[in-house]
């Protein structure tokens, strides 16, 4: 029999050579660093995740569609209030409303854009130092401390500046309120990417998200009234001013009309078996609008004006012209 020091030893299994085959656990197993910028554990894709659910608000087509009414509407009712009538004499109809605001709304969308796209840029690189060093960076560090205040700082800027540029102050005032809470909404994202972070209670976010989407959208309509107010105010006092430059407008009707509008002048035609029997001059063509044409005169002032509504059944005749 072999001695017992010849034997061979049993063979541990946990001591095998390596299958040259097999794969390395290590090589396998993910890699922090290896990640791509915004995949590490998803914390890249916070801060931006606040600008789609914005996009998805702001982009949604019933929400364009009710601020474009909305916007038309607010316009239309200050430049009448300016004029001295009511807006709803003119009967606008909705795509009326629609198709008058979609060049002031495209440029509020506008600055709405080139809002996010630096937004974008400052999120990358806030979140590179996030990553890097935390609350240890300077920047980060200050961030976190106001950004929970820009719902009071933004606003008070604004409010400032209103003594200098009061009608922008006026436009911009509500639209501070919205980005201010925005801020707070991502100041509180920033902070579940930090180290110590830790998750916020169930159903916290989706309620913080709620109450944001009301501000904001309520200080959407508010500022876009307050823009549709200025542009009012100010087609008004263009349109006082410049009466002569609308397009002159010669009524021809078969029986008297009694215009009495400062400026009119009425002339009756002869001819027993004339269709028309009086003409009507001294007439200015507002708009159409409704089913109607609205006339003013060009003896109106804001003071006082007379506005004229002509049906399109009614049985008269209109001739438009550029120059008499």
């Amino acid at each position: 029999m072999p001695a017992p020091e010849s034997q061979a030893p049993a063979r541990n299994p946990q001591a095998q050579a390596p299958d040259p085959q097999a794969p390395d656990p290590e090589s396998q197993a993910p890699s922090r660093e290896e990640k791509p910028a915004g995949e590490a554990d998803g914390e890249g894709e916070k801060g931006n995740e606040i600008l789609r659910w914005l996009v998805g608000i702001v982009a949604n087509a019933t929400v364009l569609t009710a601020l474009l009414v909305f916007f038309g509407w607010q316009r239309n009712d200050a430049q009448s209030q300016e004029l001295g009538f009511d807006e709803s004499i003119l009967g606008m109809p909705t795509r009326d409303y629609v198709l008058r605001s979609v060049g002031p709304v495209l440029v509020l969308l506008l600055v709405i854009a080139v809002g996010g796209m630096a937004w974008l840029q400052w999120d990358e690189r806030l979140v590179r130092r996030i990553r890097a060093r935390g609350r240890d960076d300077r920047v980060v560090r200050w961030t976190l401390r106001v950004l929970p205040f820009a719902w009071l700082i933004l606003p008070g800027m604004v409010w400032v500046l209103g003594y200098v540029w009061r009608a922008q102050a006026f436009i911009a005032f509500p639209f501070s309120i919205g980005a201010g809470v925005l801020l707070v909404l991502y100041a509180a994202q920033l902070r579940t990417m930090l180290p110590d972070a830790t998750e916020p209670p169930p159903g916290r976010v989706p309620l913080l998200r709620a109450f944001t989407a009301i501000i904001v959208g309520v200080a959407l309509f508010w500022g876009a009234s307050n823009y549709a107010k200025v542009l009012g105010y100010d087609l008004a006092d263009r349109f006082a001013a410049d009466i002569r430059g609308l397009t002159q407008v010669v009524v021809y009707s078969p029986k008297r009309l009694y215009l009495t509008a400062p400026g009119v002048t009425e002339t009756p035609l002869p001819g027993a078996d004339a269709a028309y029997h009086y003409r009507y001059t001294g007439l200015r063509l507002d708009l159409h609008t409704g089913g109607h044409y609205v006339l003013v005169s060009d003896g109106w002032t804001p003071r006082h004006g007379v506005v004229i509504l002509i049906a399109d059944g009614d049985p008269v005749r209109l001739e438009f012209v550029r120059q008499r």
